[in-house]
């Protein structure tokens, strides 16, 4: 395994403080669900692990069948368990399709799929609990798609009012001064699938500045070429070794790695590709390779 900033127990991480969920996957052509519980939310729903229809939030980047199949067994699970309605979040374009695939599903079934769905166009803001917010940024993929990057919102006291005591700062807050500041951190990101040029879009500056990035990471091979990588839509690990200095985040977690490869290589090719300053902050996710 490669050296990582996380703890391992199980099939769950933690990384830079956040869990992911054991159950979360991620095998390129087959299934993508990244569950983060402490943001009650999921990133695209697989075939929908068990676990993630107890988180609420589900981020959609792009509506590929390996990334959004499992919507339909998350809405429908959670009615029947009587937990809230699923709140689906995505690119702005998929909001007619996606409310058009749960009304097929619910004809099937004789039933009703009620959820939330919220499109979200990138640099706009949807409200999570705990002051918690999110912003989508444009990626770059064969379809439409998008990324997010989770931030949270904090009040600190002003630095000139450090040494004051309390009773003062209070009698001051009451008197209608301002004695905090807002602090905006971005904590978790998440790239969907994505080709290279996602480093110049609008909005992933904050994604390297992320504490946690998961991103993909699709092709390892020499043999595979960033070119052929980019027709697909996706990246290959040159192009992020070749990147090291962007990345500001604590922690990374590699997703998405090609069905071509075993836990065994992933590791081997990652181990070779990356230099060591960008390596020590990497985590492969393994679930779901041999």
């Amino acid at each position: 395994m490669l050296p990582s900033r996380g703890t391992v127990e199980g099939n769950a991480l933690t990384l830079a403080g956040y869990d992911v969920e054991a159950g979360s996957i991620s095998v390129a052509g087959q299934e993508t669900c990244i569950s983060i519980p402490q943001l009650k939310l999921i990133f695209d729903t697989g075939r929908c692990p068990q676990r993630a229809v107890y988180q609420p939030h589900v981020f959609l980047s792009h509506s590929h069948m390996d990334h959004i199949g499992g919507l339909p067994f998350h809405v429908a699970t959670r009615a029947m368990l009587g937990l809230s309605p699923s709140i689906v979040i995505l690119p702005e374009s998929l909001a007619q399709p996606t409310q058009n695939l749960l009304d097929a599903y619910g004809a099937l079934d004789g039933s009703t799929l009620p959820c939330s769905i919220v499109p979200l166009a990138p640099g706009m803001e949807y409200k999570l609990a705990n002051n918690y917010f999110v912003k989508s940024f444009p990626t770059v993929h064969t379809v439409p798609s998008q990324g997010y990057v989770v931030y949270s919102r904090k009040q600190k006291l002003r630095p000139e009012l450090a040494k004051l005591p309390n009773a003062e700062i209070r009698d001051r807050r009451l008197a209608g001064e301002e004695v905090t500041y807002p602090v905006v951190t971005p904590e978790v990101a998440f790239t969907g699938d994505t080709a290279a040029e996602v480093f110049n879009s609008p909005g992933f500056e904050d994604a390297l500045a992320a504490k946690l990035l998961i991103i993909e990471a699709t092709f390892l091979e020499d043999d595979i070429s960033p070119e052929h990588a980019k027709s697909y839509g996706h990246m290959h690990i040159s192009e992020i070794a070749e990147r090291a200095d962007s990345f500001k985040n604590e922690a990374i977690l590699l997703i998405h790695f090609s069905q071509r490869y075993s836990a065994e290589a992933i590791v081997e090719h990652l181990h070779r590709a990356l230099p060591p300053s960008l390596r020590d902050k990497c985590t492969p996710l393994l679930q779901g390779y041999s």
